[in-house]
């Protein structure tokens, strides 16, 4: 058992103080160093994974509006496509250029 001692302080006030309890003050205060940087580094882990799942999500967002955007372009390209390719269209652009259907002995297959 510790025996008490008075002993006076800096400030002139006494107080009791504990023989014989360095041991014990030093691993407490030890092991209150270590539970408090350990609940830190949890807190500091939990906060900065929140922080990326938001970041996460406004990416994914701003994803799917370039992916929508995209879409639609693909969809309008593939119309002009459509209509460049109609053969309405090629007869009338060989017939504004002065070409013809061949005739006849014009066409040669080839096998």
């Amino acid at each position: 058992m510790a025996r008490a001692a008075i002993g006076v302080s800096v400030f002139g006030e006494r107080g009791i103080r504990a023989k014989g309890g360095g041991k014990k003050g030093i691993r407490f205060m030890y092991l209150s160093f270590l539970a408090v940087t350990v609940t830190v580094a949890v807190v500091s882990l939990y906060l900065w994974s929140r922080l990326k799942v938001v970041d996460i999500g406004y990416e994914i967002s701003r994803l799917n509006e370039a992916r929508a955007a995209l879409l639609e372009k693909n969809r309008r390209l593939r119309f002009e496509l459509t209509e460049l390719k109609s053969p309405q269209r090629v007869e009338k652009i060989g017939a504004e250029m002065g070409l013809a259907y061949p005739k006849g002995g014009q066409v040669i297959n080839i096998k």
